[in-house]
């Protein structure tokens, strides 16, 4: 993702936002992580695991996770909590506009009890 500065620019690595990313997930309790795409909306191509649908020069970037979530969990709440988690330390870290985080819930988890 590259963002212009005063003095030049700023190039940020998807492996970086990937790595914020699952962070993110990891940190939220009762959220597993299936699957994650970014799209920046600027341009259009393919690059590793990303995918990029690009719409307008200055646009933020579009966020999609698929996760499991543990059984139990209320999970339009929890949902809620992910997308803010992952929005504030995106713009936080990278400086980066993110307009959407989008979650696909795929499948619910039970977790072992560990004795």
């Amino acid at each position: 993702m590259r963002k212009s500065l005063h003095q030049g620019s700023l190039t940020i690595s998807e492996s970086v936002i990937d790595f914020i990313l699952e962070v993110a997930i990891k940190e939220t309790e009762g959220v597993h992580l299936v699957k994650k795409t970014l799209r920046k909306m600027v341009g259009k191509g393919k690059r590793s695991s990303f995918q990029y649908d690009n719409i307008h020069e200055d646009g933020g970037l579009a966020l999609k996770v698929e996760i499991a979530i543990d059984f139990g969990e209320i999970i339009p709440y929890t949902c809620f909590v992910l997308q803010e988690r992952i929005k504030n330390d995106v713009e936080k870290m990278t400086g980066l506009q993110v307009d959407e985080v989008n979650v696909v819930v795929s499948s619910l988890s039970i977790q072992a009890d560990e004795e």
